[in-house]
């Protein structure tokens, strides 16, 4: 599949990541993949974008390939958005203590635990350096979006850093990365039961299986506003425009009920 100047490089990018490589890869459990992958990554503006470039490529093709029929309109940036999950911060250390047998497994899990710690995405993390560290703060801006984050930041955190600054070689692609992802917290234990939304259906299984990179930002905004922060504060540490940003990062979470609430409900 071919594609010109830096429109066609990121379309590439996320139809790899969804596993379409050839014509032939153009299923339409793969096309929704494409999508949920997009829409989970980027604002629905930049959603929009990538999606009008795919069709618009897909479209000077139509004649020759087999596409599925409503595939213009799994192609389109709704307003509903995937069903997202989370690593709590138990399942993180499962993760933190996962075991790895590879070069590439260590950076990944090192820069996921980075993601889920501070916010930053991978393409930020790799162009961190020791500059970005003043006493215990993280401050960068970010690539994506233009705006200064500033986050507090442990003395394993900076560890994470370094590491992932002098191993940028071991750096594996956006497909590799999360199929890592998956395996690491297979290993870890992560497998409870979980419901998402995605490819254009309702699953279920283990949680493991529905990781990705992107969740572990995810983890980041979610943990910390089950915490008890302000989405104003949890923006700008997340290097976001605006709060509607943030919130969207959020995934769907049981509320811890007050007393007076409890009251009511009759617990």
């Amino acid at each position: 599949m071919e594609g010109k100047g830096g429109a066609g490089q990121s379309l590439r990018k996320w139809l790899t990541a969804a596993n379409i490589e050839t014509w032939e890869d153009l299923t339409r459990s793969n096309l929704y993949g494409f999508r949920d992958t997009v829409l989970e990554s980027v604002a629905p503006t930049t959603a929009r974008t990538i999606f009008a470039y795919a069709k618009a490529l897909l479209n000077r093709f139509a004649d020759e390939l087999e596409l599925p029929k409503d595939w213009k309109k799994i192609l389109t940036a709704k307003n509903e958005r995937p069903l997202r999950t989370f690593l709590t911060p138990a399942e993180l250390e499962k993760f933190e203590a996962v075991r790895t047998y590879s070069a590439a497994e260590y950076v990944v899990k090192v820069e996921s635990l980075v993601e889920a710690f501070t916010g930053a995405r991978v393409s930020d993390i790799m162009d961190l350096t020791a500059e970005n560290i003043q006493g215990d703060m993280l401050t960068y801006v970010s690539k994506k979006t233009g705006v200064r984050a500033s986050i507090p930041v442990c003395e394993k955190t900076k560890s994470w850093i370094a590491y992932a600054q002098e191993h940028r070689e071991d750096e594996p692609t956006l497909k590799s990365r999360n199929e890592i992802i998956r395996r690491l917290c297979r290993r870890a234990g992560i497998d409870d039961t979980c419901v998402v939304y995605k490819a254009g259906e309702t699953m279920k299984g283990p949680k493991w299986q529905f990781l990705s990179s992107h969740n572990m930002r995810i983890s980041f905004v979610t943990n910390l506003q089950k915490a008890g922060m302000d989405m104003l504060s949890l923006s700008r540490m997340s290097g976001h425009t605006n709060t509607a940003m943030t919130e969207r990062y959020c995934a769907p979470v049981t509320p811890e009920l007050t007393g007076m609430a409890s009251t009511y409900l009759g617990i």
